[in-house]
């Protein structure tokens, strides 16, 4: 519904017509006046449709082309000639400097007066202004529901379905959050962190890249940047769209204001959803919460950090809970005893994990990485990260699936675990009869591959302790724990169950 020079050349009833200048066709009309001065360029913004009679047109070719050229450089839309008054025709040189820059040239008919066509121009105008008016207030509410229902990345989404182009969510770190649509380009990509990099602080900025416009909006609370939000398309952003972009980066604003206490009932009640799709399939209402934390396919993974306390423990879940804060992620941390449990996007690289559990290391746990799962199967990644967190070493992260174990494949886990009862019957019986530590002492011993030092230190006891155990553990399962064959089988029982 643009109100370009197309556009009016189609409203019959001004019968006017195009004759030089037809390249400029698609040029924006912002208002229609009329001049009779000698250099109305000194007068003009750009994106007006001058109308004059030519009065005091340069009587040269040379100086009418020069009029043309710096109505050109100012950005006029178009010129409409009246004929009839002082020109019976437009004269032939303007049409020539018309033709020359791609000026729109219109021939206006005596009986039709200007005042005719500036009110056809405003009215259009306004009937366009009206109707963005009407689709902001339409959109807008759709931006806000979505933060509220989707999150950071439904709001990516609304406003890329709304303005038509490429939206682009970095965090502080100019990391990627969201993007719509997917996949944006790497060059893309590196056109905006380019942006950013050259002024971070800048509340806003436009660049032209080639064939790109790229417009980026900080996103700041109170001084402090948390990240941009970008557009990227083949055109500068018109009312329409900076109003919605504008709206979208407040709502992304106030993310990051929202008081303490409401942060932490919403970390809260994701916690208390993660727990319950840690079970198995989530009742409704938590699915819905935390599809929140899912790529746009509705994938997930979970990531397990186990600690030697619980202190430990409770340090890590505050740590990731701002690292993931930190990119924009919904908080879904739960911690239990020694053990922390996060819910990442099935599109996050292990690199994000790691940098996510990066206090593991720091904090001498041990990690694993769960498969990519929909929302309802949360407890199949769950059971696989504990897997990847009984293999880990201290420091470690292990991720099963991508390190091509056998225990990452459903069928042989659970093949092992229904031989966990059976076959560890014994050591279980001993261990709940006596308080003693016989499954951990063997699972220790396997796990240093029946390296008596290396054993003794994990499991914490003195190597004869280890010994004496060990030779108990041999005379409960009737094995010998010299053969390797055993060993392995034993260890895969083990981990196939990692309670």
């Amino acid at each position: 519904m643009t109100t370009t020079v197309r556009w009016l050349l189609g409203q019959r009833d001004l019968d006017l017509r195009l004759i030089g200048g037809a390249a400029g066709q698609d040029r924006d009309i912002d208002c229609a006046l009329s001049s009779e001065l000698p250099a109305p360029h000194e007068w003009l913004a750009g994106g007006e449709l001058l109308l004059t009679t030519g009065l005091r047109l340069p009587p040269t070719a040379a100086g009418r082309l020069e009029y043309v050229r710096l109505l050109d450089r100012v950005g006029v839309a178009g010129v409409g000639f009246g004929v009839g008054l002082g020109f019976d025709d437009v004269p032939a040189d303007l049409v020539e400097a018309a033709d020359q820059v791609g000026l729109p040239l219109l021939e206006v008919p005596l009986p039709v007066p200007f005042s005719a066509i500036a009110r056809t121009v405003l009215d259009h105008i306004a009937a366009e202004r009206f109707d963005q008016f009407v689709r902001a207030s339409h959109t807008q509410p759709r931006i806000t529901r979505a933060i509220i229902a989707g999150g950071m990345p439904a709001v990516v989404r609304e406003l890329a379905d709304a303005i038509e182009q490429t939206v682009v969510l970095l965090d502080r770190d100019q990391q990627l959050v969201s993007a719509r649509p997917q996949p944006v380009s790497a060059e893309d990509l590196e056109s905006v962190r380019s942006q950013v990099g050259r002024d971070p602080g800048a509340a806003s900025g436009v660049t032209l890249t080639g064939d790109r416009v790229i417009t980026v909006q900080r996103i700041s609370v109170a001084g402090n940047v948390f990240g941009h939000l970008a557009v990227i398309g083949r055109t500068p952003l018109g009312d329409l769209e900076r109003v919605l972009v504008g709206h979208a980066t407040s709502l992304l604003s106030l993310e990051h204001a929202k008081p303490g206490q409401v942060m932490r009932d919403q970390q809260a009640l994701n916690s208390d959803a993660l727990t319950l799709a840690m079970s198995g399939p989530p009742p409704a209402a938590a699915r819905n919460i935390v599809l929140r934390a899912a790529d746009r396919d509705g994938r997930v993974r979970i990531a397990v950090a186990q600690y030697s306390g619980v202190g430990g423990a409770q340090q890590a879940a505050a740590a990731v809970a701002v690292e993931l804060q930190n990119h924009w992620r919904p908080v879904f941390v739960d911690q239990s005893g020694p053990e922390v449990v996060v819910l990442l996007r099935g599109e996050d690289q292990r690199s994000f994990a790691e940098s996510v559990l990066a206090m593991v290391g720091r904090q001498g746990a041990r990690a694993g990485l769960g498969t990519v799962v929909s929302v309802d199967d949360i407890s199949d990644s769950v059971r696989q990260a504990r897997l990847g967190c009984a293999v880990a070493g201290e420091g470690e992260v292990v991720d099963l699936a991508a390190q091509g174990s056998v225990l990452a494949l459903e069928p042989v886990r659970q093949a092992f675990s229904g031989a966990h009862e059976s076959v560890l019957g014994p050591l279980l019986e001993h261990d709940r009869r006596n308080d003693s530590a016989l499954v951990e002492t063997l699972r220790g011993y396997l796990l240093a591959n029946g390296q008596w030092e290396a054993a003794a230190t994990s499991v914490g006891v003195h190597r004869h302790t280890l010994r004496h155990r060990v030779d108990r553990i041999e005379q409960l399962l009737r094995v010998d724990l010299t053969d390797a064959r055993t060993r392995a089988e034993l260890l895969l029982i083990l981990l196939s169950d990692p309670r």
